[in-house]
């Protein structure tokens, strides 16, 4: 079985993920020892007081500098970001600064962990608008999801999906968030599961154990959908 990852921080020297080159190819070797194929590269990006990352010369020139160094293992990468969500954003989606996964219509969307539920709204609506299709990283981590999950059925319902962490399916992140993480599974809500890596132990791109466990859990077919199918549709800009 063969794995796509949309959610990783493995481009060196950029934000909180992979420190060097060395390292980041260890984790390219560690993903592809867990049967990943294809795999986003999605540094933090608008992120205040941090590297911005935004859609330049340098970023391109960093992911070409990877994939150079990354010819001899056996895993597709594409470019991506992981976009903190602000009242800026929809002028920098205009001025084409924010880098979506691998160029399509799907955007890596990151919000304060104590976004409000209207903040959510707002912002989805206003990315929706421009034409974009916010993938929504992580949003069993976020305070207002974890207090009342259904909280996302008007953001499906907009057009919007979410990326759920394979850590917090498998409690990493602590009892609550794993609690929402499969309610969320339960109520067929997820559009993708993904590592949301920055390191080889703590947040680790090994993906296997958490393909078995949803296989098992649930169903071969319905982990397929969501670490391979479904993933591999949204780099194709496929409607998913």
């Amino acid at each position: 079985m063969k794995l796509c990852d949309l959610h990783t921080h493995l481009l060196p020297g950029v934000d909180d993920g992979a420190t060097s080159m060395e390292y980041a190819l260890q984790m390219l070797r560690n993903a592809a020892a867990s049967d990943v194929a294809l795999l986003a590269v999605t540094p933090h990006c608008n992120r205040p007081c941090e590297k911005r990352n935004y859609l330049d010369g340098s970023l391109r020139e960093r992911f070409l500098q990877l994939q150079q160094a990354a010819k001899d293992i056996p895993v597709d990468l594409v470019l991506g970001g992981e976009v903190l969500v602000d009242e800026q954003l929809p002028q920098l989606l205009r001025q084409k600064k924010i880098p979506t996964i691998n160029g399509s219509r799907y955007l890596l969307t990151e919000f304060p962990v104590d976004a409000t539920p209207g903040f959510f709204q707002d912002m989805l609506q206003s990315t929706l608008e421009l034409g974009y299709i916010p993938l929504i990283a992580h949003p069993e981590r976020y305070l207002s999801v974890c207090q009342m999950p259904q909280i996302v059925v008007p953001w499906l319902d907009m057009g919007c999906h979410l990326q759920l962490t394979g850590g917090s399916i498998m409690g990493e992140y602590g009892k609550t968030v794993q609690r929402t993480a499969v309610y969320l599974l339960q109520q067929d809500f997820v559009a993708c599961v993904a590592s949301d890596a920055h390191g080889l132990h703590h947040r680790s791109n090994f993906l296997m154990d958490v393909y078995d466990h949803l296989s098992l859990r649930y169903s071969k077919q319905y982990a397929q959908c969501l670490m391979y199918e479904t993933p591999m549709g949204i780099c194709c800009d496929n409607d998913i």
